[in-house]
């Protein structure tokens, strides 16, 4: 007796080899590096010391082998490197290596490694387990001073005066440059380093939590305070520091009779022999005595 072939079953072999086929056909796509917000091809702007986020995206079916970062002489393989320190100045917590996908912040790497105005670049490389290589630059501009505007405020407004923090705490330490807010901070997540700001010993200060673009938009005392006037005041600002959390955060301290606008442009937390190394930095702004 003849046995027909059962078409059913033949079809669904012919799938089969063809999803199989397809799958690899997909799988030997080369890696993408995608510019965030922004456009690779043109030359990015910033302040030296206070740089925006630029981000930019990784992506690899096959799985990435090498992440290659070189700027100047500073060359690393995000994907293989032990330094901790590495990782951070790029936004990242553990190496990416066998990641599909992945994000990087060269925020941290601008505004710590980069001193002097001028024209950067960047040159990243992407390798997958197949040996796919992708490349992009990335171009940036770092100015000293941002360009001048023309004054938009009536002479006699009581303008707000833009200076630069430091906050530093060794271990159980006092925080170092906390004293002219009247704050100090208490650690309350050791794993992912949260801190609680509040006041110190003697001090009595409100604070305010803002949007980050009230910072620039805030230029006098009077718009200062009309803006945190309808805001809800707290005893205490709770921020996470690991790897550059914080930057972007804005609040307002009214120490006595003084009113400061904090923005943290970056933040880091890192164990020694002394205790964590707990370092916040950023820009405040003050127009003298509330009224």
């Amino acid at each position: 007796m003849i046995t027909k072939p059962n078409s059913c079953r033949l079809s669904l072999v012919l799938l089969g080899l063809f999803a199989i086929f397809g799958v690899s056909a997909a799988d030997s796509k080369k890696p993408e590096i995608t510019a965030q917000g922004f456009s690779a091809e043109l030359p990015q702007t910033g302040l030296v010391g206070d740089y925006p986020r630029i981000r930019i995206r990784i992506e690899a079916t096959d799985r990435i082998k090498e992440l290659i970062i070189k700027e100047r002489s500073y060359e690393v393989d995000l994907a293989s490197t032990r330094d901790k320190y590495n990782l951070y100045l790029f936004g990242l917590e553990k190496t990416p290596r066998s990641y599909t996908d992945v994000t990087l912040n060269l925020q941290n790497y601008i505004n710590e490694r980069i001193e002097t105005e001028g024209e950067y670049e960047f040159h990243i490389l992407v390798a997958d387990r197949n040996d796919n290589i992708v490349e992009k630059k990335v171009y940036m501009h770092a100015h000293i001073e941002a360009p001048e505007q023309e004054p938009t405020i009536a002479e006699d407004a009581r303008l707000l005066q833009t200076e630069s923090f430091t906050l530093q705490r060794i271990g159980t330490g006092p925080v170092d440059g906390a004293r002219l807010f009247g704050i100090d901070w208490q650690n309350i997540d050791n794993t992912n380093v949260h801190i609680r700001i509040s006041k110190i010993e003697g001090s009595d200060p409100q604070f305010a939590v803002l949007d980050e673009s009230d910072f620039d938009n805030l230029q006098t005392i009077d718009q200062l305070m009309q803006r945190v006037a309808g805001l809800e005041k707290t005893g205490a600002v709770v921020l996470a520091t690991g790897s550059n959390r914080a930057a972007g955060e804005v609040f307002s301290v009214i120490n006595g009779d003084k009113h400061y606008l904090l923005k943290i442009t970056s933040s880091s937390a890192y164990p020694s022999d002394r205790g964590t190394i707990v370092t916040v930095k950023g820009h405040f702004k003050t127009g003298g005595t509330v009224e």
